[in-house]
């Protein structure tokens, strides 16, 4: 785990609406986004379940019927709304690594957190819901987790806080945020009544 603050103790505390965690499938975004939102009493966004809602498909099966790049113009939708979002905590499928568009997005009003966990550790999560993730190479788990990884390698000094949750329960991801955000004084927006 890494600790990062954007702002020095001289400036003033960075003030934010939600919480984004993004990072490779099998790091425990969406378990972790749950265990927060429901800490914080705040709302909780998960990409992937909000574009099966809107599509009324799993994740797996809107990507093989609609294509890569109807799948990517519908992730952006979906990002584009819930970076509006007041008190959400986010989490971002990762069966596409982030671009500097989506980042932009996300950063503006989120606190952004990468998770990340070693190859045999995502290999091994990875496997265990064969099918679920839509662009997995499952005919070479292996060599896919090593590529995905370091597509997402450029991020970590990018993001506010790096965690790795190869050994770390979701409730530890949480409660890691939960220290990082008292620790650095981060302020979130209210929402509006």
């Amino acid at each position: 785990m890494k600790w990062r603050s954007r702002h020095s103790k001289s400036e003033v505390p960075m003030k934010k609406r939600n919480i984004v965690l993004i990072g490779p499938m099998g790091t425990g975004k969406s378990r972790a986004a749950k265990i927060l939102s429901d800490g914080l009493e705040w709302q909780l966004a998960d990409t992937d379940r909000m574009m099966e809602r809107e599509t009324g498909k799993k994740i797996a099966d809107f990507y093989k019927e609609a294509g890569p790049e109807a799948f990517a113009e519908k992730e952006m939708q979906v990002i584009g709304h819930v970076r509006y979002y007041h008190e959400a905590v986010i989490a971002m499928g990762g069966n596409y690594p982030m671009t500097e568009e989506k980042f932009h997005l996300l950063s503006e009003y989120g606190l952004m957190i990468l998770l990340y966990a070693r190859p045999f550790r995502l290999a091994e999560r990875v496997r265990r819901r064969i099918g679920k993730r839509p662009t997995m190479d499952y005919s070479d788990v292996d060599g896919y987790v090593r590529q995905m990884l370091r597509k997402w390698a450029k991020w970590r000094d990018r993001v506010d806080l790096v965690i790795n949750t190869t050994n770390c329960h979701p409730e530890q991801t949480a409660l890691l945020i939960a220290r990082y955000i008292d620790q650095h004084h981060v302020t979130f927006a209210e929402r509006r009544k």
